[in-house]
C-alpha cells in the first residue's frame, strides 16, 4: 500500500512550471554544495559525482517532479527504472515514488475537468465515484467508478494545463542539459524534440490513447497471457477516459512470488515486446512497470497505459531484427551496418567511439549465446552482472562528444522498450531464455 499524498494545484501556467524548474536546479545546486562540504568536513577529497548522485538529490528531484507532472515527470520516471545499476542503488526507494504516484490534483480541479467532459450532473449516471485517486501519474490520474448498470471502472481524468505545457516543459529540460555543457555541439536536436513534442501531446489526448487501447486488443486477440480493457466510449473524450476497472497487484510484486512466476512473466513480457516490434509494428513504448498489472488468480498480466503507443516503420523493423542476428552471430560488419542504418552511430563519431559501441553490443549479446546459458532455462541478468559489464564498457563514451547522435525517434523508443524489459528482468532476477525467445523471428528473417 503507497502512502497518501497529499492533493496539490498542478502548475499549468509556463512562467509557474520555470520557476519549478528554476527551482529543481536551485535545490539541485544547493545539495551539491552541502555534499561537498560534508566530505571536506570528513576529510574527503569533494567529488561532485558523489554529490550530485546522493540521497538528498534524489529526494529534491522527486518531490518537485511529482508536484510538476507532465513532461518533466515522464523524465523521472525513466531515471527510476535505473536505480540500483546506472545511479545509486539508494535511489531506487525514492524513485520509485515516480512509478507509482504523482501529487494528485485539488478536488475543485477534478470536478471542473469532468463537469467540462461530461456535463453538470455527470453524478446522476454513476452508482458509486471515489474522488480519491486509485493512481495519479505524469499526465492524468485515475479513480474508481461504478456506473449504475453494474460496470465497474476506472476512469483517467488529465491534469489541467498539461498537453498545452508540453511544449515549455520539454524546453526547460533541454535548457537545463545545455547549461551544463554535456551536448556536442555538431548534434541537431531540432528534429527529435518536435517529434518528442508530437508524441506528448498525442499522449495527452485520451480519443487517440481510446483508438489505440483498441488496435492493441485486436492485436493481443485471445492470447490467455495477458487482458487489456475495454474502452467506455460514451465517457470517453481527450481529457476523459473511461474503461475497464481491472484488478492486479503492481508487476515488481513477483518478486516475492515464486521463481517460476518470475521467470514466466517477464518472458512473456519479453516475447510480447518482440511481437510489437516484428509481428504487429505497434509498439506501447513506455515501459514504466506500473503500466504492468499481474493476477496471481488468472496468471493473467495486466496491460495499462496505451497512451505511448506508436507505429513502428518497417525500416526500423527489420533493422532491429538485422541487429539481433549480427550480435546472436557476433558478426561486426553485420552489426555496424545495422547500427548505421538505425542512425545508433554515425560519421559524426570517432573510431574509438565507434569501436566501444560495438563492443558494448557484443557484451550484451552474452545471453543470446547458446555456451553462456547457465542452465536448461536461460541466462540471469542479475547473477551474470551483464548490465554492469556493459556499463564498465561505455564509460568512455561518458567523456567523449562525439559519442552522441540522434536516431530517428521511432528508434528511440524502441531503445527505451527494450532497455525497460531488460531492467524489468534484472530487477526481478528473473532467468530468460533469451536465444529461444528471439529463435522464432530470426528464422523468419
Amino acid at each position: 500500500m503507497s502512502e497518501k499524498r497529499s492533493e496539490r494545484k498542478v502548475p499549468s501556467g509556463r512562467l509557474s512550471r520555470l520557476a519549478k524548474f528554476g527551482g529543481l536546479a536551485s535545490a539541485v545546486a544547493g545539495n551539491i554544495v552541502k555534499g561537498a562540504t560534508q566530505q571536506i568536513l570528513s576529510g574527503q577529497r569533494p567529488s561532485l559525482n558523489q554529490s550530485l548522485l546522493n540521497t538528498d538529490n534524489a529526494l529534491s528531484i522527486t518531490k518537485r517532479l511529482a508536484h510538476m507532472r507532465g513532461a518533466a515527470m515522464k523524465v523521472g520516471q525513466l531515471l527510476s527504472m535505473d536505480a540500483g545499476e546506472l545511479l545509486p542503488a539508494e535511489w531506487e526507494p525514492i524513485l520509485s515514488r515516480l512509478r507509482q504516484q504523482a501529487d494528485p490534483m485539488p478536488k475543485a480541479q477534478l470536478l471542473k475537468t469532468l463537469e467540462n467532459s461530461w456535463s453538470k450532473d455527470w453524478h446522476a449516471q454513476f452508482s458509486y465515484f471515489s474522488f480519491e485517486p486509485i493512481a495519479a501519474a505524469s499526465i492524468g490520474q485515475v479513480h474508481r467508478a461504478t456506473l449504475k448498470d453494474g460496470r465497474e471502472l476506472a476512469v483517467k481524468v488529465q491534469y489541467p494545463g498539461v498537453r498545452e505545457s508540453i511544449d515549455s516543459d520539454i524546453d526547460n529540460v533541454i535548457g537545463l542539459v545545455k547549461m551544463t555543457g554535456a551536448l556536442p555541439k555538431h548534434i541537431d536536436l531540432s528534429g527529435i524534440l518536435a517529434e518528442a513534442k508530437l508524441q506528448l501531446k498525442n499522449e495527452a489526448n485520451y480519443l487517440q490513447e481510446a483508438q489505440y487501447i483498441k488496435a492493441y486488443a485486436a492485436n493481443i486477440g485471445n492470447d490467455p497471457r495477458f487482458v487489456v480493457p475495454y474502452v467506455v466510449d460514451e465517457l470517453t473524450d481527450e481529457n476523459v477516459l473511461a474503461m475497464e476497472y481491472i484488478e492486479g497487484s503492481p508487476i515488481t510484486d513477483i518478486n516475492a512470488m515464486s521463481s517460476e512466476i518470475t521467470d514466466l512473466v517477464c518472458t512473456h513480457l519479453m516475447h510480447l515486446t518482440y511481437e510489437e516490434l516484428f509481428t504487429h509494428k505497434l509498439m506501447q513504448s513506455d515501459p514504466n512497470f506500473a503500466n504492468y498489472l499481474y493476477q496471481s488468480d488468472t496468471k493473467k498480466i495486466v496491460l495499462l497505459d496505451f497512451g505511448a503507443c506508436r507505429e513502428v516503420s518497417e525500416h526500423t523493423s527489420t533493422h532491429y531484427l538485422a541487429m539481433a542476428d549480427a550480435m546472436q552471430r557476433q558478426n561486426t560488419e553485420d552489426m555496424r551496418k545495422a547500427l548505421f542504418a538505425l542512425g545508433l552511430i554515425d560519421d559524426n563519431m570517432s573510431d574509438s567511439a565507434i569501436d566501444t559501441i560495438l563492443k558494448a553490443c557484443f557484451e550484451a549479446s552474452d545471453c543470446l549465446q547458446s555456451d553462456s546459458l547457465q542452465s536448461d532455462s536461460g541466462y540471469n541478468l542479475k547473477e551474470q552482472q551483464l548490465i554492469k559489464r556493459i556499463q564498465k564498457i561505455t564509460m568512455p563514451l561518458m567523456i567523449d562528444k562525439t559519442a552522441t547522435t540522434t536516431p530517428v525517434f521511432d528508434v528511440a523508443l524502441v531503445n527505451r522498450k527494450i532497455t525497460g524489459m531488460i531492467l524489468l528482468a534484472n530487477k526481478l532476477g528473473a532467468t530468460l531464455d533469451y536465444k529461444g525467445v528471439l529463435a522464432p523471428y530470426l528464422e523468419r528473417h
